[in-house]
Protein backbone atom coordinates (compact mmCIF):
# COMPACT_ATOMS: atom_id res chain seq x y z
CA UNK A 1 0.00 0.00 0.00
CA UNK A 2 2.80 2.32 0.91
CA UNK A 3 4.58 1.48 -2.32
CA UNK A 4 1.55 2.44 -4.41
CA UNK A 5 1.31 5.77 -2.68
CA UNK A 6 4.98 6.46 -3.37
CA UNK A 7 4.61 5.41 -6.99
CA UNK A 8 1.64 7.73 -7.38
CA UNK A 9 3.54 10.63 -5.88
CA UNK A 10 6.48 9.90 -8.10
CA UNK A 11 4.28 9.87 -11.18
CA UNK A 12 2.66 13.13 -10.17
CA UNK A 13 6.09 14.70 -9.56
CA UNK A 14 7.29 13.41 -12.92
CA UNK A 15 4.22 14.78 -14.69
CA UNK A 16 4.70 18.11 -12.90
CA UNK A 17 8.36 18.23 -13.92
CA UNK A 18 7.49 17.41 -17.52
CA UNK A 19 4.77 20.10 -17.60
CA UNK A 20 7.14 22.57 -15.94
CA UNK A 21 9.86 21.73 -18.45
CA UNK A 22 7.38 22.20 -21.33
CA UNK A 23 6.27 25.53 -19.91
CA UNK A 24 9.86 26.66 -19.45
CA UNK A 25 10.73 25.54 -22.97
CA UNK A 26 7.70 27.31 -24.42
CA UNK A 27 8.56 30.46 -22.45
CA UNK A 28 12.16 30.33 -23.64
CA UNK A 29 11.02 29.83 -27.25
CA UNK A 30 8.54 32.70 -26.89
CA UNK A 31 11.24 34.92 -25.37
CA UNK A 32 13.60 34.06 -28.22
CA UNK A 33 10.90 34.87 -30.79
CA UNK A 34 10.10 38.16 -29.07
CA UNK A 35 13.79 39.00 -28.94
CA UNK A 36 14.18 38.22 -32.63
CA UNK A 37 11.11 40.33 -33.42
CA UNK A 38 12.43 43.26 -31.37
CA UNK A 39 15.81 42.97 -33.07
CA UNK A 40 14.11 42.95 -36.50
CA UNK A 41 11.97 45.96 -35.56
CA UNK A 42 15.04 47.82 -34.26
CA UNK A 43 16.82 47.07 -37.53
CA UNK A 44 13.85 48.31 -39.54
CA UNK A 45 13.61 51.47 -37.39
CA UNK A 46 17.33 52.16 -37.89
CA UNK A 47 16.99 51.55 -41.64
CA UNK A 48 14.01 53.90 -41.78
CA UNK A 49 15.95 56.52 -39.80
CA UNK A 50 18.89 56.26 -42.19
CA UNK A 51 16.55 56.54 -45.19
CA UNK A 52 14.87 59.58 -43.62
CA UNK A 53 18.25 61.22 -43.02
CA UNK A 54 19.23 60.51 -46.62
CA UNK A 55 15.96 62.02 -47.83
CA UNK A 56 16.57 65.12 -45.68
CA UNK A 57 20.05 65.48 -47.12
CA UNK A 58 18.67 65.09 -50.65
CA UNK A 59 15.95 67.65 -49.90
CA UNK A 60 18.47 70.13 -48.49
CA UNK A 61 20.66 69.58 -51.54
CA UNK A 62 17.71 70.22 -53.86
CA UNK A 63 16.67 73.32 -51.93
CA UNK A 64 20.23 74.61 -51.95
CA UNK A 65 20.51 73.96 -55.69
CA UNK A 66 17.15 75.67 -56.28
CA UNK A 67 18.21 78.66 -54.17
CA UNK A 68 21.48 78.87 -56.08
CA UNK A 69 19.64 78.70 -59.42
CA UNK A 70 17.20 81.40 -58.31
CA UNK A 71 20.10 83.60 -57.22
CA UNK A 72 21.81 83.04 -60.58
CA UNK A 73 18.59 83.83 -62.44
CA UNK A 74 18.14 86.99 -60.36
CA UNK A 75 21.73 88.02 -61.08
CA UNK A 76 21.30 87.31 -64.78
CA UNK A 77 18.05 89.28 -64.77
CA UNK A 78 19.79 92.29 -63.19
CA UNK A 79 22.67 91.98 -65.63
CA UNK A 80 20.25 91.87 -68.57
CA UNK A 81 18.41 94.90 -67.20
CA UNK A 82 21.70 96.79 -66.85
CA UNK A 83 22.72 95.77 -70.37
CA UNK A 84 19.34 96.92 -71.66
CA UNK A 85 19.84 100.27 -69.93
CA UNK A 86 23.31 100.59 -71.43
CA UNK A 87 21.97 99.69 -74.88
CA UNK A 88 19.17 102.24 -74.51
CA UNK A 89 21.75 104.87 -73.57
CA UNK A 90 23.91 104.08 -76.59
CA UNK A 91 20.86 104.15 -78.86
CA UNK A 92 19.85 107.48 -77.40
CA UNK A 93 23.32 108.86 -77.99
CA UNK A 94 23.45 107.52 -81.53
CA UNK A 95 19.96 108.74 -82.37
CA UNK A 96 20.47 112.20 -80.95
CA UNK A 97 20.38 115.06 -83.44
CA UNK A 98 21.26 117.79 -80.96
CA UNK A 99 24.70 118.43 -82.42
CA UNK A 100 27.26 119.07 -79.73
CA UNK A 101 24.76 119.91 -77.00
CA UNK A 102 24.74 117.89 -73.81
CA UNK A 103 21.59 116.09 -72.78
CA UNK A 104 20.35 115.09 -69.33
CA UNK A 105 17.98 112.20 -68.70
CA UNK A 106 16.86 110.48 -65.54
CA UNK A 107 16.55 106.75 -65.31
CA UNK A 108 15.16 106.81 -61.81
CA UNK A 109 14.23 109.22 -59.02
CA UNK A 110 12.73 107.06 -56.28
CA UNK A 111 11.42 108.04 -52.83
CA UNK A 112 12.94 106.03 -50.00
CA UNK A 113 11.52 105.10 -46.61
CA UNK A 114 12.43 108.35 -44.89
CA UNK A 115 10.28 111.39 -45.63
CA UNK A 116 11.91 113.63 -48.23
CA UNK A 117 14.72 111.17 -48.97
CA UNK A 118 15.17 110.21 -52.64
CA UNK A 119 17.53 108.01 -54.60
CA UNK A 120 18.42 109.34 -58.03
CA UNK A 121 20.15 108.01 -61.13
CA UNK A 122 20.84 110.58 -63.85
CA UNK A 123 22.61 110.20 -67.17
CA UNK A 124 24.53 113.06 -68.81
CA UNK A 125 24.85 112.41 -72.57
CA UNK A 126 26.99 113.78 -75.37
CA UNK A 127 26.10 112.84 -78.99
CA UNK A 128 28.68 110.82 -80.92
CA UNK A 129 29.01 113.51 -83.58
CA UNK A 130 31.91 114.84 -81.53
CA UNK A 131 34.83 112.94 -80.07
CA UNK A 132 35.71 115.62 -77.54
CA UNK A 133 35.85 114.56 -73.93
CA UNK A 134 33.65 116.34 -71.44
CA UNK A 135 35.52 117.33 -68.29
CA UNK A 136 34.64 119.61 -65.43
CA UNK A 137 32.27 119.63 -62.48
CA UNK A 138 28.53 119.20 -62.00
CA UNK A 139 26.49 120.57 -59.09
CA UNK A 140 23.07 119.12 -58.39
CA UNK A 141 20.32 121.49 -57.20
CA UNK A 142 16.55 121.27 -56.85
CA UNK A 143 14.05 124.06 -57.43
CA UNK A 144 11.16 123.65 -55.02
CA UNK A 145 8.23 125.42 -53.41
CA UNK A 146 8.54 126.41 -49.75
CA UNK A 147 5.67 128.27 -48.13
CA UNK A 148 4.37 129.12 -51.60
CA UNK A 149 7.70 130.59 -52.74
CA UNK A 150 10.08 129.17 -55.34
CA UNK A 151 13.54 128.47 -53.88
CA UNK A 152 16.68 126.85 -55.26
CA UNK A 153 18.01 124.21 -52.86
CA UNK A 154 21.80 124.00 -52.80
CA UNK A 155 24.08 120.98 -52.59
CA UNK A 156 24.62 121.57 -48.89
CA UNK A 157 20.87 121.64 -48.25
CA UNK A 158 20.30 118.47 -50.29
CA UNK A 159 23.26 116.65 -48.78
CA UNK A 160 24.97 115.92 -52.13
CA UNK A 161 28.53 116.52 -53.29
CA UNK A 162 29.97 118.10 -56.40
CA UNK A 163 30.59 115.51 -59.13
CA UNK A 164 33.71 115.44 -61.31
CA UNK A 165 32.92 114.85 -64.99
CA UNK A 166 35.14 112.98 -67.43
CA UNK A 167 33.45 111.17 -70.32
CA UNK A 168 33.08 111.07 -74.08
CA UNK A 169 29.61 109.57 -74.63
CA UNK A 170 27.83 109.51 -71.25
CA UNK A 171 28.32 109.48 -67.49
CA UNK A 172 25.94 108.14 -64.84
CA UNK A 173 25.33 110.29 -61.76
CA UNK A 174 23.71 108.46 -58.86
CA UNK A 175 23.21 108.91 -55.14
CA UNK A 176 20.69 110.14 -52.57
CA UNK A 177 19.33 113.59 -51.75
CA UNK A 178 17.27 114.89 -48.85
CA UNK A 179 14.56 117.50 -49.41
CA UNK A 180 13.91 119.82 -46.46
CA UNK A 181 10.67 119.32 -44.60
CA UNK A 182 7.76 121.08 -46.28
CA UNK A 183 9.52 121.34 -49.66
CA UNK A 184 7.71 120.40 -52.86
CA UNK A 185 10.23 119.66 -55.61
CA UNK A 186 9.46 121.04 -59.07
CA UNK A 187 12.62 120.67 -61.15
CA UNK A 188 16.02 119.09 -60.78
CA UNK A 189 18.89 121.22 -62.08
CA UNK A 190 22.43 120.21 -63.01
CA UNK A 191 24.80 123.17 -63.05
CA UNK A 192 27.81 122.41 -65.26
CA UNK A 193 31.17 124.13 -65.01
CA UNK A 194 33.05 122.56 -67.96
CA UNK A 195 36.62 122.87 -69.16
CA UNK A 196 36.79 124.78 -72.45
CA UNK A 197 33.02 125.15 -72.66
CA UNK A 198 30.56 127.75 -71.45
CA UNK A 199 28.83 127.29 -68.13
CA UNK A 200 25.36 125.87 -68.55
CA UNK A 201 22.45 124.43 -66.59
CA UNK A 202 20.42 121.36 -67.56
CA UNK A 203 17.08 120.79 -65.90
CA UNK A 204 14.49 118.05 -65.55
CA UNK A 205 10.92 118.16 -64.35
CA UNK A 206 10.59 116.38 -61.01
CA UNK A 207 8.91 113.04 -61.82
CA UNK A 208 5.40 112.10 -60.82
CA UNK A 209 4.41 108.70 -59.33
CA UNK A 210 5.20 106.92 -62.61
CA UNK A 211 7.72 109.12 -64.40
CA UNK A 212 8.58 108.75 -68.04
CA UNK A 213 12.15 109.45 -69.17
CA UNK A 214 12.53 113.15 -69.90
CA UNK A 215 15.25 114.88 -71.88
CA UNK A 216 16.86 117.73 -70.01
CA UNK A 217 16.87 121.14 -71.64
CA UNK A 218 19.59 123.76 -71.55
CA UNK A 219 18.64 126.81 -69.55
CA UNK A 220 20.45 130.08 -69.12
CA UNK A 221 23.08 130.13 -66.38
CA UNK A 222 21.82 131.53 -63.07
Amino acid sequence: MMTKVLDRRFMLSLVFCVVLALLLGFSALRYYEQKQLLTLQATQVERSRQELLALRVDLQTLLSAESSQLAQLDLQSRQLAEQAQQLALYRQVLASDSGGELLLTHEDITPLGETGLFAYRLVLLQPTKTDKRVTGQARLKVRALQDGKSVLLSEETLGVATVSLDFRHFQVLSGQLQLPEGSQAQTLELHLNLVGRPTRTLSLNWPTAEPAPVIGVVTTPP
